[in-house]
């Protein structure tokens, strides 16, 4: 299945180059534009998947561009916005102006992938793999099985959630924070202890057997599946 195009409509030369940068690694077809003329000229020529959109630009405030995309009626189209306004009316003016989700900067890189995957999901352009093979690891998303070497390992559904999430972003760090909101549900900003994530991670490891050490603890930060 080919992956989505994104539009990215960012003025910022550094940040416009790490999310192409991070898109391109994930298999997406990114283009960047730095204004909204650009990207309305973009746009008069073809639809794209998603728009990934920063509201302070150049030539105005991003906002308008997704109003005038919701105005006419290009719903299809998922709208991303990025801000520097953290305020929580911010957000509320940003989401009832049209714009699907709303992230504030700096962000994370991995919380932005998995806003982009959550709302291509939503409009039926992505999909997760149905099996993921790691090393000696296969994990089966139908069934909801892992298996170590070709042995079924006994895993809880936490259990299985939290390796799946980790093979899916084998070799990246994801926080413990991440883990929380992403596996777990949690909203971010709550006041949970991380600490639920290192119970599980053992747990884990304890039925991986030989592949227990390909989940790797990164000091500070949080975890990683290694190939």
């Amino acid at each position: 299945m080919p992956k989505a195009q994104i539009l990215v409509v960012e003025d910022q030369a550094a940040t416009a180059s790490l999310i192409a940068d991070v898109l391109g690694e994930e298999g997406y077809e990114a283009k960047v534009v730095g204004t909204m003329a650009e990207a309305r000229a973009d746009l008069s020529r073809a639809l794209p998947d998603l728009i990934v959109l920063d509201r302070n630009l150049p030539d105005g405030d991003g906002l308008d561009l997704c109003r005038e995309l919701r105005e006419e009626r290009r719903a299809a189209t998922a709208l991303l916005i990025l801000t520097a306004k953290k305020a929580v009316e911010e957000r509320v003016y940003g989401l009832k102006g049209g714009a699907d989700d709303y992230l504030t900067k700096p962000f994370n890189t991995e919380e932005l992938l998995a806003r982009i995957e959550a709302l291509l999901r939503r409009g039926g352009k992505a999909e997760e793999p149905e099996v993921q093979e790691v090393g000696i690891v296969r994990l089966d998303g139908s069934s909801r099985k892992a298996y170590v070497k070709g042995k079924e390992a006994a895993l809880s559904g936490k259990e299985f959630d939290l390796l799946w999430y980790l093979a899916y972003r084998k070799n990246r760090v994801l926080t413990r924070d991440f883990l929380l909101q992403h596996v777990w549900g949690y909203e971010a900003g709550l006041d949970l202890t991380t600490k639920v994530v290192d119970v599980t991670v053992s747990h884990l490891r304890d039925k991986l057997g030989p592949a227990a050490g390909m989940i790797v603890a990164v000091r500070g930060f949080g975890y990683r599946l290694d190939c």
